[in-house]
């Protein structure tokens, strides 16, 4: 197939295209369809166009160094998850090392002894794994957690917001939980290689 018929593909079919082929074209049209989607995110979270568009830029990047690991089903959630935690960690990032000028006769602030300084490290890079993977989890379970966890939402609200019946969110949760446990377990394993 020629990557200029690529636009009447679905998603799925693409994806399966270019992990077959390893061919950067079918995630050209991917990228072509998502655009808009990740320039918005961008847009929501930076408020600024120039700064949207090189963010936008430093996730398509992302997105073709870590696509050939992954075994993505739905391509939208899944690059809107991946352009959400790439901005959060950007924003993160910048305020942290956001530096206030001291005022004349002032000391410089206690910024901790060297093993909370190791701490926050240590602190930070779970959580690095823990949106890695987030981003790996399938669309329901990363769906439910986030409604149940980071909303607070109940299981039945959870279910009348997805749709999914109260087994299915219960299940759902449960097993993004463990999937998420043995992703990240997986994650520090291999950076300790």
């Amino acid at each position: 197939m020629n990557p200029s018929d690529a636009i009447h593909r679905s998603d799925q079919e693409l994806l399966a295209l270019y992990h077959r082929e390893h061919n950067n074209e079918w995630l050209g049209v991917l990228f072509d369809r998502y655009l808009h989607l990740i320039f918005g995110v961008c847009m929501k979270y930076f408020k600024d166009e120039q700064e949207a568009r090189d963010q936008a830029q430093q996730v398509c990047l992302h997105v073709l160094k870590t696509l050939p690991r992954h075994r993505v089903t739905y391509f939208k959630s899944w690059l809107y998850q991946v352009t959400k935690n790439h901005c959060l960690m950007q924003l993160r990032q910048t305020n942290r090392l956001h530096l206030q000028p001291l005022a004349e006769g002032k000391e410089l602030p206690d910024t901790g002894s060297n093993a909370e300084i190791h701490d926050k490290q240590e602190q930070e890079t779970k959580y690095e794994y823990l949106e890695e993977a987030m981003a790996q989890l399938n669309p329901a379970q990363r769906e439910c957690l986030e409604l149940f966890y980071l909303r607070k939402m109940s299981y039945q609200q959870v279910a009348e917001a997805t749709g999914h019946t109260l087994l299915q969110v219960k299940s759902h949760i449960q097993n993004g939980k463990r999937n998420l446990r043995q992703t990240m377990e997986r994650l520090e394993a291999e950076a300790k290689k």
